[in-house]
């Protein structure tokens, strides 16, 4: 698991961009500056999120360091499609070292939100609700942000044995997917339907709870998880 040794949490959001205490304040500075966020969130709805942060580096506006980048992404998360973001932090790179640039993306960005005092049913909805992206669709792209969010989650919380009474953080990992995954089956089951004019199909059946708890059986090296 990721284990950035240097990376400060909770520091506060912050643009990198080409500005010096000479051109702070200077109108036509400001100008420029909105012009290349423009052009750049432009790109953003017309190619893809990867191609604007290029951009905004070609533009010396920003370093390609993975703290600037999830530092940016967090300061202007409101201009940006929840979706599209969700799909960004969740990509997983195209070799080794493309991954771990998306790995450390994702660090910085979640280590960012405090789950201090939350249980994992709450801190998983903190994330999914208030944070500026939505859960991808795709397995791999959850399985990377869950695996984000458990560490963060567990370098928060863990020894609160009331908010998080767990041996490591690998089962906070598997009860944040089982949560999802249960999430999904209630809304597949909810949206079922059939169209009109089609025969009547069979209404699905919802996940049970001795369902969902039998999926974490042997979880956390017990038997079972504390109902």
């Amino acid at each position: 698991l990721l284990s950035p040794g240097n990376t400060p949490r909770r520091d506060d959001a912050s643009v990198v961009s080409f500005a010096d205490d000479s051109t702070k304040g200077d109108p036509q500075f400001s100008q420029q500056v909105e012009d290349i966020l423009n052009v750049a969130f432009e790109i953003v709805k017309t190619k893809s999120l990867k191609k604007s942060l290029d951009y905004l580096i070609a533009c010396n506006f920003l370093t390609p360091s993975a703290r600037d980048i999830a530092s940016f992404l967090r300061l202007h998360q409101s201009k940006i499609d929840p979706i599209i973001l969700g799909d960004y932090l969740g990509d997983g790179g195209k070799d080794v070292d493309d991954a771990e640039h998306f790995n450390l993306i994702r660090f910085n960005y979640i280590t960012a939100i405090s789950f201090v005092g939350m249980n994992v049913e709450r801190g998983l909805r903190h994330l999914l609700t208030n944070c500026g992206f939505r859960l991808p669709g795709e397995a791999q792209k959850i399985d990377r942000i869950m695996n984000t969010f458990s560490q963060c989650f567990w370098e928060d919380n863990a020894g609160d044995h009331g908010k998080c009474p767990f041996q490591d953080q690998d089962t906070v990992f598997l009860l944040s997917f089982a949560i999802i995954m249960l999430n999904t089956d209630l809304h597949k089951t909810s949206s079922y339907g059939t169209p009109q004019g089609q025969p009547k199909q069979k209404q699905r059946k919802k996940m049970t709870k001795p369902e969902f708890l039998n999926n974490l059986r042997g979880v956390d090296n017990s038997e079972d998880l504390s109902r």
